[in-house]
């Protein structure tokens, strides 16, 4: 595999190695799960599975008809072993401090990931890793909001948000490390 994946294609990638899955299978959690804020468009989808087929990273069994409606057929996408791996290679993937504030939705997901493929020591790395650069990045907004200056209150209150959620995000963080340890 040459191609960097999108983040799209590792979250379907993963999803079909927890479990294979037909595109309509896939196309459901995405509409009936808090997944779905990660679809692109409703659109996006089947070209995605097609680029992952074309990169070797899954394959689609014979179309059946088992529990489908009368008159469908449905191709279930399998994991490769490529795919196995690069899934496992994303999954393994440390925290970047820079990404922290822009992907922290996709590092919880690889969190969610990891249980049936790391080793607790493996992921509590993980999860000092990404206390670590929501700390720094709590820290560069703390010290952005007092050398700041705004031109009305509602500036000031949008970042206050912003200080919340990766503050609360850090407390996460802090009590998931320390429910693995005990």
């Amino acid at each position: 595999m040459t191609d960097r994946l999108t983040d799209f294609e590792h979250l379907l990638l993963g999803l079909i190695c927890a479990e294979p899955s037909s595109g309509y299978d896939l196309k459901r959690a995405f509409v009936t799960t808090p997944i779905g804020v990660y679809q692109p468009s409703s659109g996006a989808l089947y070209p995605a599975l097609q680029r992952l087929q074309t990169k070797g990273l899954i394959q689609s069994g014979p179309p059946t008809t088992a529990g489908v409606s009368p008159g469908r057929r449905r191709s279930v996408n399998q994991a490769t072993s490529a795919g196995r791996a690069a899934h496992e290679n994303w999954v393994r993937t440390p925290v970047e401090a820079a990404s922290v504030s822009r992907d922290l939705g996709l590092h919880l997901m690889r969190f969610v990931m990891m249980e049936p493929l790391l080793t607790q020591p493996e992921v509590l790395a993980f999860l000092c890793g990404l206390r670590d650069a929501l700390a720094a990045f709590v820290a560069e907004l703390d010290r952005y909001t007092r050398a700041a200056t705004f031109e009305g209150r509602h500036p000031a209150l949008a970042l206050d948000h912003g200080i919340a959620i990766h503050r609360a995000s850090l407390d996460w963080a802090e009590h998931a490390i320390t429910s693995l340890t005990t």
